[in-house]
């Protein structure tokens, strides 16, 4: 059996398609001060601490972190959805990807899908990931079944408790959502 908290990092400084590797805003800094505070209590002090590599995620894990006096270890296993390098492409590719079900997009995003449920299949003990919105929606596909790329609207900062025993998985809490979807 494994525990893991899946957090979505705080809001970042910039746009989607204003900066590939952007840290956080000022509201970003609170949201993972905020998300630092809901896991304190009930997160066991031996767990471990793994973030995306994006500057957006560590920022966010800093503050638990900082607290348990613990490494913050990058895995990229749970790095965002790949999109294109050029900035100027990105915007219009999201808003594609979020309209589309996941079997429709190439299969490079299908391999990503399954590092990142190998990783979290992996994980001994308590296991707290910082990571994206796409990620945790792909959790989400895995445990329902269903094929639509945003399957739930994770808000930044919002802490989601995951159980894995076996091979099933399940939502233990889920965290705050957004009221519409990002545009």
């Amino acid at each position: 059996m494994a525990d893991i908290w899946l957090v979505r990092h705080g809001e970042a400084a910039a746009g989607f398609g204003e900066d590939i590797d952007p840290g956080l805003s000022p509201l970003g800094h609170e949201q993972a001060q905020a998300a630092e505070r809901l896991l304190t209590p009930v997160v066991p002090a031996s767990s471990n601490l793994l973030s995306s590599p994006k500057q957006r995620a560590l920022e966010t894990g800093a503050p638990l972190a900082r607290l348990r006096h613990q490494q913050l270890v990058t895995d990229p296993r749970f790095i965002e959805l790949p999109s294109p390098g050029a900035l100027g492409e990105r915007h219009a590719w999201i808003q594609s990807v979020l309209k589309s079900t996941w079997s429709e997009l190439p299969s490079t995003v299908s391999a990503w899908q399954s590092r990142i449920f190998n990783a979290l299949a992996e994980c001994q003990g308590p296991t707290v990931i910082f990571t994206h919105f796409l990620v945790i929606n792909s959790v989400q596909s895995k445990i329902t079944g269903d094929d639509a790329v945003v399957q739930c609207l994770p808000d930044n900062g919002s802490v989601h408790h995951l159980r894995i025993i076996g091979n099933e998985w399940h939502w233990v809490s889920r965290g705050r959502m957004l009221e519409s979807l990002v545009n």
